[in-house]
């Protein structure tokens, strides 16, 4: 299954990216920030870092960028 999110922000990777990635789409994210556009084309994950007094951390797979 493949999913396109519009937005490669903090929400857009940090919740929805990585809420869809977990139920198994392939996720394609669209924004105008060349920088995490390319980031994320080269390394086809990222790291979501939970902000609590516990430090916590996940990586996200399976995604790219357009």
């Amino acid at each position: 299954m493949q999913a396109v999110h519009f937005g490669a922000g903090n929400i857009g990777r940090g919740f929805i990216g990585a809420v869809l990635s977990d139920a198994g789409y392939r996720v394609t994210f669209v924004d105008v920030n060349h920088e995490v556009i390319s980031a994320l084309k080269e390394r086809g994950s990222y790291t979501v870092r939970i902000a609590s007094a516990v430090d916590q951390s996940f990586d996200v797979q399976g995604v790219t960028a357009e």
